[in-house]
């Protein structure tokens, strides 16, 4: 009897290669697919969207029970590198980038290198979704792998559109509070950020006043103990004001 073909994933993060979460991920998705890693080399969380261009980078080779490496850049590296050199024969299935210990909802989104890699993906036109834990949490990692399991087994993964990536984020919830998943819009309430000054050196604090958040969106409903899926887009270019712009321009041209 053939032996059924499995879905090809390629998983990373951004809190290194060496994360327990990343590890527990890793180590369920065995079992539903061809599993490729390729994660940082150590903590890149925070590091956006930046990838090595005038640095070398350096390979690592991990003795995993699957194909597995550590690279000595960031989270979009990692994809990129991946997807282009180390594993350019794979035709990935789905990109998964984490999971994150620290939420990555509302601006979060911006800076975190976990939703960078599944960005990242998209860009290679991968279908691709990160998953971020608001806190360390055994019960909700474990609500985060089967949900990854059953992306893969569903093959969910084949709703996500081109040009789109879905970024997921669980709340620090236990069995008698978690309220299920909800689907979200992003949110845009900025953090509350401040300096502190320590041997001359400054140390960025802050924090989100999840009090302001609006109902629907991403920090609301983590806020309100539900995950929140949010389906992110490549394209950043507001619409409505491209509209005006070109009745504004289109008119003074006129004039002109």
């Amino acid at each position: 009897m053939q032996k059924p073909v499995l879905p090809l994933i390629l998983l990373t993060n951004d809190d290194g290669f060496d994360s327990p979460y990343l590890m527990a991920l890793a180590k369920a998705l065995c079992s539903v697919c061809d599993l490729y890693m390729l994660a940082p080399n150590g903590e890149q969380s925070g590091v956006g969207h930046a990838f090595t261009h005038r640095k070398a980078l350096k390979l690592f080779r991990l003795d995993y029970d699957f194909e597995a490496y550590s690279i000595t850049g960031t989270p979009a590296d990692c994809v990129k590198f991946a997807v282009t050199e180390l594993f350019k024969e794979q035709s990935f299935d789905l990109v998964i980038s984490g999971v994150n210990v620290g939420e990555n909802a509302g601006v979060s989104s911006i800076y975190s290198g976990t939703v960078a890699a599944a960005r990242e993906a998209a860009l290679w036109k991968l279908p691709a979704v990160a998953i971020s834990l608001e806190a360390k949490n055994d019960f909700m990692l474990s609500i985060a792998i089967d949900f990854a399991l059953s992306m893969v087994q569903n093959k969910l993964y084949l709703e996500i559109p081109e040009n789109t990536f879905w970024n997921l984020n669980f709340p620090n919830a236990c069995s008698n509070t978690y309220q299920g998943i909800a689907v979200t819009s992003m949110g845009l309430d900025m953090f509350i950020d401040f300096y502190k000054n320590k041997d001359d050196l400054w140390h960025l604090e802050g924090y989100k006043d999840y009090s302001k958040a609006k109902k629907g969106s991403d920090d609301h409903a983590l806020h309100h103990s539900f995950a929140s899926l949010t389906p992110l887009s490549l394209c950043s270019t507001n619409h409505v004001e491209l509209l005006r712009l070109h009745s504004l321009f289109d008119s003074s041209l006129a004039k002109g």
